[in-house]
C-alpha cells in the first residue's frame, strides 16, 4: 500500500469534450495537480487502509452484538454465534476483501491507462460494482460452488459455509480452510466477471464516474478522499452486513431456525401416522 499508483504520467492527456464526444478529441495540458491520480501513496495510504479495515471490523462486531441483544430479548428464531464461529466467518470476509482490494488497485491503474478516465474514477467504479452487483454474484457463486464441490468430493459437511465443527462440537480446521478456498474462488470469479463487464461498458461507466466526481471541487486530494475513504466506508459497511448474513451457517439464520422445528415435528408426525 506504500507504493504510488500513477495514472497518466505524461503532462499531456487526451480529454473528451461533452458526453457523446460531439466536440471531438483535443489534446490539452494538465496542471501539475491533475497530471496523475495517485491511489493513496505513502504513510497516509497505509493509515487510510487501516481506518477502512477498522470500520469494516466495527460493522461486523456491531452486527454480532445486535444478534446477542435480539437473543436476550427472546426474539423467535434468533441464536447468536459464539465468538469463535463469528471470528472464522469474519476472517473469510476480511481475507477476501483484502484480496479484492489489491485486484481493484491493479484494475484501476490498468483501466486508467487503457481507457478514458483516471485511476481514481475506475477505483470508484470498482467499489460501486463490487458492493452492489458483486454481492449478488458472490451469493450465487457461493451457492453453486458449494454444491458443486459437495457433489465432486462427496463431502457435504465440509463445504457448508459457517459450519466448522463435527457432530461432537470439535473445531475442524479442514472445514474452515476448505470454505476459505471456496470463498476466495467466489470473489476471484466475481472480480473477473465485473472486470469484463467494466471493459465492455467502459465508455458509459467512465462518463458516470466522471460526472459524479465532477460534483466535487477541482481538487485531486478532495476527490481522492471521496474515492478512497468516503465511498468505501459507506459501501463496504453495506456489503459486509449483507455478506455476513449468507456467509454464516444457516443454523444461525432466523428463518432456518424457525422452520427446522416445524420440519422435525412434521417428519415425526408422518412416521407415527399422526396427521
Amino acid at each position: 500500500f506504500g507504493s504510488r499508483s500513477h495514472v497518466g504520467s505524461s503532462s499531456w492527456t487526451e480529454r473528451l469534450g461533452p458526453v457523446g464526444g460531439s466536440r471531438g478529441r483535443a489534446m490539452v495540458p494538465l496542471s501539475d495537480e491533475h497530471k496523475e491520480c495517485m491511489l493513496l501513496p505513502g504513510i497516509f495510504g497505509v493509515f487510510v487502509q487501516g481506518l477502512l479495515l477498522l470500520a469494516s471490523v466495527a460493522v461486523l462486531i456491531f452486527k454480532k452484538k445486535r444478534e446477542e441483544r435480539l437473543e436476550r430479548l427472546g426474539r423467535p428464531g434468533i441464536r447468536a454465534r459464539n465468538w469463535a464461529t463469528f471470528l472464522l466467518d469474519s476472517s473469510k470476509q476480511l481475507i477476501g476483501s483484502g484480496w479484492v482490494h489489491v485486484v481493484n488497485l491493479f484494475c484501476a491503474s490498468t483501466f486508467g491507462q487503457m481507457t478514458e478516465g483516471d485511476g481514481c474514477q475506475w477505483y470508484w467504479v470498482n467499489i460501486m460494482m463490487d458492493t452492489t452487483l458483486g454481492v449478488g454474484i458472490v451469493y450465487l457463486l457461493l451457492w453453486g460452488l458449494t454444491r458443486a464441490f459437495e457433489a465432486l468430493t462427496g463431502h457435504k459437511k465440509i463445504f457448508k459455509s459457517g459450519d466448522y465443527k463435527d457432530e461432537s462440537g470439535r473445531m475442524i480446521p479442514l472445514k474452515y480452510f476448505s470454505q476459505l478456498g471456496v470463498w476466495l474462488l467466489c470473489v476471484t470469479l466475481m472480480k473477473l466477471f465485473v472486470a469484463l463487464l467494466m471493459l465492455i461498458l467502459r465508455v458509459p461507466m467512465a462518463a458516470v464516474s466522471g460526472a459524479f466526481l465532477n460534483l466535487f471541487p477541482e481538487s485531486s486530494k478532495f476527490r481522492l478522499v471521496v474515492v478512497m475513504v468516503i465511498t468505501p466506508l459507506c459501501m463496504n459497511a453495506m456489503q459486509f452486513w449483507i455478506t455476513d448474513h449468507f456467509i454464516k451457517s444457516s443454523a444461525s439464520k432466523p428463518e432456518e431456525q424457525t422452520l427446522q422445528p416445524q420440519l422435525e415435528v412434521a417428519i415425526t408426525g408422518a412416521e407415527l401416522g399422526v396427521p
